[in-house]
């Protein structure tokens, strides 16, 4: 089908320029907050507190952005406020906005307390004029308004009356409220006044603390191009025609903050039209801030020379691909996903183009019901709607099953030929990065001389993997530790939505266990370790931990189980590394304990100190990982450990993970990766669809019920062929 899009671009902009993407994302999430707190007190006469908490969110607005984008949230959130909840909702979101707009505003400009005053002064007697004006105008709701203020005076001065001697105050509290609706204007323009001039003072006091603690958290939109300048000293920007190759760039510096630390130092490369460009280096080493100054990203020193706009997401020029695909989808439908964001009347074959990345006859499909690797291809798909010069790939695969890796580098390696575009892939892997023309090797900021030593011929060589491993681990007692039976999940169960995670998963895991949980992505996996963590509660069957001698629930047992993400940065709180561990390992941690855990997880005692921003991928993985240490777990439960991790990083990471075994920790590990973890794990089992393969829990061969893929002809470094088949003959 050939298909119209229905939906506007948003390009990027200068400062002084329309809204920017990153002020359109903070006005719909913080906007849509805010509304959504001035609903619900509307809506639930018991949740009317939860009304206060609307002006934060809109204070964070105006605190992070431009006047510009705080009026259009103001605007945006009241008449959303308005077709949800009606007029007094739309008015106390309105309030809201003028609130929060006034005190963010303020601490934008780093005033204090003096000019919140003067502001507060000037404010309280504008805003309830407004709200004179609309009552004056409004007479059904002035008419309500004041009925409801007339009874409510009758009603307490009757109730004081019953009193004894106090039958005059009675009397008084009727005369007001009769004064109170003939003078209605005065009254509400004196209270009105003296109300808002002390709703701003709290809201400062209060709003300035949200704000202050938030201070440090990112709000940049890192790949905000800013083509309407050019990227660079010398950049050809010509009369704005988009051409991002061929590009140079030479000397380029890059620091996120004025006088920061130097990502990128004295980076100088080419790239040619057409050319297939693999960009490695260890994590930390500059790779990711590279592709946006590729993408048009302004660098600190320099110049990057092209003969166009870089024009990232725009047609003909720069598209990029990220590693997590779910970041990148936004349309409910695969067909709605690949036009997402073109301009209007732009036509898409979209069938066509699904055909090319491997989705033929997915278009009608909900994207959330897609695979990894098949929403890998939706997120190529998307770039390639927009016809694009250049095509940045960061670290694409790294949460994909071996047959969705094989499948996106032959899509990859075929852009060039077939379309004539240049790709830029960033990756750990040495297979991959031998598919390119060349390969530019990253370390600390600067383009090294020779490729990295993971990629010599002789540091390819494969061995055989053991039958069984792990006869020195220090516990072989094989005592009960964690059991699954009949185990089964399901999503939005009995909705029209329903998902099937899992069906009648039955395992035990022992103490002191090394188990290896494989399987492609959508087979079940994650939702099994997340019961495994007793963070799920399972629809069918149960899982159980073997805690004070007796079997208990896991999710009586929230803690017991150890469980790091696949995406370690969503996991760390904290702004320095000290701070996360003791969070996360509970009271009793204090700093010897941080010291001790970090040592075990082969970081020094000195990063305690250090920001949690700072950290590389693999510096984070053992950051979370000591703070499930320092909470002792009984079971350290590791889902994609060593995905996004360079060679460097994923050596250390295991080399950590087999000392703790063999100190006797029971590990559970979910990964795509076999490599290496042979040192850890001695046990085996394979989700398929959300089942046990292979009869279940028990795997043929070796004393532990784990037959390890031997590798063989054809075969890759993960014991997998290019048809995605181990040595076993299953599916991978």
């Amino acid at each position: 089908m050939r298909r119209k899009t229905d939906t506007s671009s948003t390009g990027s902009a200068g400062v002084r320029g329309p809204l920017r993407p990153v002020e359109i994302a903070t006005i719909a999430i913080f906007g849509g907050l805010a509304v959504a707190a001035v609903v619900v007190a509307a809506v639930i006469p018991l949740a009317s507190a939860v009304r206060v908490l609307a002006p934060v969110p809109l204070a964070l607005i105006a605190a992070r952005t431009r006047p510009r984008a705080m009026v259009a949230a103001a605007v945006a959130s009241t008449g959303v406020a308005f077709a949800m909840a009606g007029s007094g909702a739309a008015l106390s979101v309105f309030g809201s906005a003028v609130l929060g707009g006034i005190i963010g505003e303020i601490k934008r400009r780093g005033r204090g307390v003096p000019t919140m005053l003067a502001a507060a002064l000037v404010t309280a007697p504008l805003v309830t004029a407004v709200t004179v004006g609309v009552l004056f105008l409004l007479k059904p709701l002035r008419e309500l308004v004041l009925a409801a203020m007339r009874n409510s005076m009758e009603g307490f001065g009757r109730w004081v009356a019953r009193v004894p001697g106090l039958s005059g105050v009675g009397d008084f509290f009727k005369g007001l409220g009769t004064n109170i609706a003939d003078y209605w204007w005065a009254w509400v323009l004196i209270s009105g006044t003296v109300g808002t001039f002390i709703t701003i003072v709290v809201a400062w006091w209060i709003l300035g603390a949200i704000i202050a603690r938030l201070a440090d958290v990112p709000s940049e939109d890192t790949l905000d191009a800013g083509d309407a300048a050019g990227s660079g000293v010398d950049s050809a920007v010509g009369s704005g025609v988009v051409a991002p190759v061929p590009m140079t760039l030479r000397d380029v510096e890059f620091a996120y903050e004025a006088g920061g630390r130097r990502i990128l130092r004295g980076v100088d490369l080419i790239i040619e039209p057409g050319e297939f460009v693999a960009v490695v280096g260890a994590n930390g080493s500059g790779k990711s801030t590279l592709a946006k100054v590729l993408a048009g990203r302004r660098p600190s020193a320099g110049a990057v020379i092209r003969p166009g706009l870089a024009g990232l997401g725009r047609a003909g020029g720069t598209a990029m691909v990220l590693q997590r695909p779910e970041t990148q989808m936004l349309g409910s439908r695969v067909a709605d996903d690949v036009v997402w964001g073109l301009p209007p009347e732009t036509e898409v074959d979209v069938d066509a183009l699904l055909a090319e990345v491997g989705l033929a006859g997915l278009g009608e499909r909900e994207t959330s019901d897609l695979s990894g690797g098949q929403q890998q291809r939706l997120a190529i798909a998307g770039a390639l709607a927009r016809d694009p010069a250049l095509l940045i790939a960061d670290e694409v695969t790294s949460m994909v099953d071996p047959v969705g890796r094989e499948e996106i580098m032959a899509l990859l390696t075929e852009l060039p030929q077939r379309r004539g575009v240049a790709v830029v892939l960033i990756t750990h892997r040495a297979s991959e990065a031998r598919s390119a023309d060349r390969v530019i090797h990253i370390v600390d900021g600067r383009v090294a001389p020779t490729p990295p030593e993971w990629m010599a011929p002789e540091a390819q060589r494969v061995e055989a993997l053991p039958e069984s491993i792990g006869d020195t681990h220090a516990i072989r007692s094989r005592r009960p530790l964690l059991r699954l039976a009949g185990l089964g999940h399901v999503y939005l169960a009995g909705s029209p939505w329903e998902v099937r995670a899992l069906h009648d998963v039955s395992l035990h895991v022992d103490r002191g266990d090394g188990l290896l949980i494989v399987g492609g992505n959508g087979s079940g996996k994650t939702t099994l370790a997340w019961i495994m963590a007793g963070l799920i509660a399972p629809t069918e069957g149960s899982c159980e931990l073997f805690v004070d001698d007796e079997w208990q629930k896991v999710t009586d047992s929230v803690g017991e189980v150890g469980l790091a993400f696949q995406h370690a940065r969503l996991q760390i709180q904290k702004q320095n590394v000290g701070d996360e561990i003791m969070a996360a390992g509970g009271e009793k941690v204090g700093t010897t304990e941080v010291a001790r855990v970090l040592e075990a997880v082969g970081l020094p005692r000195s990063m305690a100190a250090a920001r949690t921003d700072s950290l590389s991928g693999g510096q984070m993985r053992r950051v979370v990982l000591a703070g499930l240490l320092a909470r002792t777990p009984e079971i350290l439960v590791l889902d994609e450990p060593l995905a996004g991790l360079d060679p460097g990083a994923r050596t250390e990471v295991i080399g950590v993970l087999a000392s703790l075994r063999q100190a006797g920790m029971t590990i559970v590990i979910i990964s795509h990766d076999f490599s290496s973890l042979e040192q850890v794990c001695d046990r085996r089992v394979h989700l398929v669809g959300g089942e046990l393969t292979a009869g279940g829990e028990e795997m043929p061969g070796g004393p532990d019920g784990a037959a390890w893929p031997v590798r063989g002809e054809g075969m890759n470094a993960e014991g997998i062929n290019a048809e995605g088949i181990n040595a076993e003959g299953t599916i991978e």
